[in-house]
């Protein structure tokens, strides 16, 4: 992913659902369909989506856990948001449909 300058601060930014990415499941090796939903208040930058679609082109072997993680450490490096929330969601049509949260947020307030 790249970021960009950005010099309106204290504005809330929402990348809603993107194509559905692959992840291969450690436990049952199965290919997963996931999306992600990343909200955040920019610091300086911003993150330029074309990178963005582009990171999730590639093949990912997590716990959808650890998946969650990862996108939110790659993020919150590139950009040092004020905030950030990353969603990341299984969207399996065999499985009951969950998500994993993680974000900088007490957990008091996104509740």
């Amino acid at each position: 992913m790249k970021a960009i300058e950005y010099k309106w601060l204290s504005k809330i930014i929402k990348i809603g659902k993107i194509k559905p990415f692959n992840n291969v499941c450690k436990v049952t090796g199965q290919c997963e369909d996931c999306n992600v939903e990343v909200t955040y208040i920019p610091n300086n930058k911003v993150i330029e989506l074309g990178s963005y679609r582009k990171y999730f082109q590639q093949w990912f072997n997590l716990y959808i856990e650890e998946l969650a993680d990862k996108i939110y450490e790659d993020i919150y490096k590139l950009i040092d948001p004020v905030e950030l929330k990353v969603e990341v969601f299984l969207t399996q049509e065999s499985l009951t449909p969950w998500s994993v949260l993680v974000s900088t947020q007490n957990y008091e307030d996104i509740f």
